[in-house]
């Protein structure tokens, strides 16, 4: 027969690893900045193609709207607590070149 408190200090130590765990993912991610986007190759003048796979190495989805499919816009899940979807959206020029590039804000569930 197990004793009753190490059934209760046990039964603590799991409450507070959940809690721990929990808290540790309410942080809302970063915003990806200019310089992480260089670092990957994702510049203003590059072929959209390349910027398309490179962000898709990365775990983004894009997906392109327009009369011409020339606006793109990059998606990715982040975060387990809250669920934040982190975008960057460019514009294929007629040269097939990226060209206004832009990171949006991460959007998170459950925030205002």
């Amino acid at each position: 027969m197990q004793d009753p408190l190490f059934s209760r200090c046990i039964g603590y130590l799991l409450v507070g690893a959940a809690v721990a765990i929990c808290t540790s993912g309410c942080s809302t991610p970063a915003k990806m900045s200019a310089d992480q986007l260089a670092a990957i190759g994702v510049v203003e003048g590059i072929r959209y193609w390349d910027a398309q796979g490179r962000l898709a190495r990365e775990g983004y989805q894009c997906f392109v709207t327009g009369e011409k499919r020339e606006n793109f816009s990059c998606s990715k899940t982040v975060g387990l607590f809250p669920t934040c979807l982190s975008r960057v959206e460019f514009v294929a020029d007629d040269n097939n070149l990226v060209s206004r590039l832009r990171v949006a804000d991460p959007a998170c569930m459950g925030t205002p």
